[in-house]
């Protein structure tokens, strides 16, 4: 019921808005000004970077056209195969793999066997707090993506 008040509501506020425009470009001169947009200053450290920037996409560009006849026939089945996995599924499998791993490392292995050889034992030494510390960002960024 209140769409059918809407369009018609719509339409006269459209006709009526184009009619003031229209009757204000009537009473502007007809010379155009240009506008004139200064251009911001920017250092050398910025061309630079443009340039180190360009230089990485062209090698980048080079790279794929030189190894994708080669890695090509490899990696497009395995593509074509995940293309059809559900997302959230593969995020899952990758922070369980990481979270499995520091869960193997801390408890599924014995602490002598981590630290073979270790001379001094301090927290900084230990290898299982290591791999937990390596690992955290891996998982970080999984959670945030």
């Amino acid at each position: 019921m209140k769409l059918a008040y809407l369009i018609p509501a719509t339409i006269i506020v459209l006709i009526f808005t184009n009619g003031i425009a229209s009757s204000q470009e009537a009473n502007t001169p007809t010379q155009i000004r240009e506008i004139e947009i200064p251009k911001p200053e920017v250092s050398v450290f910025f061309h630079l970077g443009d340039k180190i920037v360009s230089g990485w996409l062209a090698f980048l560009n080079w790279l794929g056209k030189t190894f994708d006849p080669i890695v090509g026939p490899i990696f497009r089945p395995m593509s074509k195969f995940l293309e059809r996995t559900y997302q959230p599924w593969a995020k899952i499998c990758a922070l369980g793999l990481f979270v499995g791993t520091m869960l193997w490392v801390w408890f599924g292995m014995k602490k002598e066997y981590v630290n073979l050889g270790r001379n001094k034992e301090s927290i900084w030494t230990d290898l299982r707090w290591w791999t937990i510390f390596s690992m955290l960002p891996h998982v970080i960024v999984y959670l945030y993506f």
